[in-house]
């Protein structure tokens, strides 16, 4: 048998908003007494439950409701809780007409009641499904039984409610509030299967900071998908108890939280066609579809489907680690940890955060979101793998090292660029000289040194997005330390040539006019410095048979 004992209270209003003050110390046990005999006589404490006529064993649907709700405090928790049958126990649960008008509990203590549950009579309690009152009640019971008090209510060691932001079934199955600032005198305002279908994150934190936290919860690689029809949960493929037995309709709602110890998890939701909400952050919360959401009442409804457990004590172990989205529009945020998001299809925007993330958008038009300004990333292209690398410059590296595939536009702090434009191309490496666009610059860089000027005009860095159908098709440094660039405009086959100094910024043109056509004499004459054939007419300079001596008299020939 347990043995109650104090709890001290953290300082911390999120944890103490919860805890009675008392909790269990050994081995726990909780039985489905079958006859007022089971119980200690006289039933000191109490209010007569056990003796006061009508009293009977609770329905099996709340017996199973009480299981599952055990099944989720040994899967948060260190605390071992063993079924002792019909029989005397540390928590013994069972009906009678004195628990008026619903259900109470007794915390633990060290006197007959302590730690027993009682069900009224006056509610049809065999109607308990997966997220409907009467089986949500259970989990609230059960959870006074184990040491939680009411959200709403200051008591316990520090004499405090749960703050008002989190004083809800969002976050708590001990509040009365069915959502944040509801009353808690008008009784609960959810749809009938609109209650939480788990413990919640506050309720998790505070059962841990009781009886520890279980790091070997899923502890392998786990992969969460849901059915969007019927909203059951399947973990590596095995079917969980599903809301409302299962059969869809009103019932098609998901209201819970997960803490899973470690390994590497994911939320699998390629299975979805609507537009992904997913946050992977401790105490975020995700929408996979607004159909199974939760309605709170009073025009409010939950905020997401699935919420994420705290961390508890900082422990890394319980982050979820990864996501992948479905077919429709997602927006995928990572956590501080190394993601791998997958958008999957339709139009996505994925931040992967803090840790060194794989971010693969998948199909679509898609944005990859970084906090800093673009001048804070060093990026690189791989071409044989289509893969961009960003690596955070700042202090600390707050976003790490990402590596992203798939991606049509990534968001910077300063601006959205396209990630065509950050693609490092090779233009030419003839000569001395070869030229590289990388991130929407050229650069015109020595070959032996790989190093050399970006292209400039009037001082400032020429970027492509800005010339339009013009673009550079090859450099050449000369005499004097400056260089010779040559541009052609796509759109109607026109040349340029640019003669600049030594720092890459323009100085001149060096063509008979601004724009000249292929066939112009100067563009020709350029050939043999370019060590290209720059107009595509089979020879690099003049051709020899269009020379055509004038004169040759004196020291001079025309």
């Amino acid at each position: 048998m347990a043995t109650a004992v104090y709890v001290s209270a953290t300082n911390n209003a999120e944890i103490d908003g919860l805890l009675s003050g008392v909790k269990w110390s050994g081995t726990i046990t909780y039985s489905f007494p079958d006859a007022p005999s089971d119980y200690s006589n006289p039933y000191s404490g109490g209010s007569g439950e056990p003796t006061t006529s009508g009293f009977a064993s609770v329905p099996t649907q709340i017996q199973a409701a009480i299981n599952y709700a055990v099944g989720l405090i040994l899967s948060y928790t260190n605390a071992n809780i063993q079924y002792a049958g019909t029989n005397g126990a540390d928590l013994m649960i069972a009906q009678s007409p004195a628990a008026n008008p619903t259900a109470y509990a007794y915390y633990p203590g060290n006197y007959a009641p302590g730690g027993d549950i009682w069900f009224g009579t006056q509610y049809n309690f065999s109607l308990a499904k997966l997220g409907n009152y009467y089986f949500t009640t259970a989990l609230h019971e059960l959870g006074h039984a184990i040491g939680l008090k009411h959200s709403q209510e200051a008591g316990g060691p520090g004499n405090v409610a749960v703050p008002s932001a989190h004083d809800s079934s969002e976050y708590t199955v001990m509040s009365y509030r069915s959502y944040v600032g509801a009353s808690t005198t008008g009784g609960y305002t959810n749809e009938a299967y609109g209650y939480s279908q788990t413990y919640m994150a506050n309720d998790i934190l505070a059962l841990q900071t009781m009886y520890g936290a279980d790091y070997t919860t899923q502890s392998s690689s786990t992969v969460y998908t849901w059915n969007p029809t019927t909203g059951q949960q399947f973990i590596n493929g095995v079917g969980q108890l599903a809301p409302g037995g299962g059969v869809g309709g009103s019932a098609n709602r998901i209201y819970e939280t997960v803490w899973d110890g470690g390994g590497i998890d994911t939320y699998d939701l390629s299975n979805y066609t609507t537009n992904l909400s997913i946050n992977l952050n401790p105490g975020a919360s995700s929408v996979f579809s607004s159909v199974q959401l939760a309605y709170l009442g009073d025009g409010h409804y939950a905020s997401g489907n699935v919420y994420n457990a705290y961390l508890y004590n900082g422990d890394a172990r319980s982050y979820i680690d990864n996501a992948t989205g479905g077919s429709g529009n997602d927006t995928i945020i990572g956590n501080a940890i190394a993601n791998t998001l997958n958008g999957a299809g339709g139009t996505d925007t994925i931040t992967g955060g803090a840790g060194s993330d794989t971010i693969n958008c998948g199909s679509g038009t898609d944005t990859a979101v970084y906090s800093g300004s673009r001048a804070n990333y060093t990026i690189s292209y791989n071409a044989a793998t289509q893969t961009f690398t960003l690596v955070d410059l700042r202090s600390g590296s707050p976003d790490g090292t990402d590596t992203v595939t798939g991606v049509e536009y990534f968001r910077f702090g300063d601006g959205t660029v396209a990630s065509s434009s950050l693609v490092s191309t090779t233009i030419e490496a003839f000569g001395s000289t070869s030229v590289f666009r990388s991130g929407g610059n050229y650069y015109l860089n020595n070959i032996s040194t790989g190093t050399g000027p970006t292209l400039k005009y009037q001082g400032n860095v020429v970027n492509t997005v800005n010339y339009s159908t013009w673009s550079v098709i090859a450099a050449e440094q000369v005499s004097g330390g400056g260089y010779d660039v040559v541009w052609k405009d796509s759109s109607n086959g026109h040349y340029s040539v640019w003669s600049t100094d030594s720092t890459g910024n323009f100085v001149t043109t060096l063509a008979a006019a601004p724009e000249v056509l292929g066939s112009d004499p100067t563009l020709k004459g350029l050939e043999p410095t370019l060590q290209q054939d720059l107009n595509g007419d089979g020879v690099i300079g003049i051709p020899a048979g269009s020379l055509v001596t004038i004169e040759a008299s004196g020291s001079t020939s025309v």
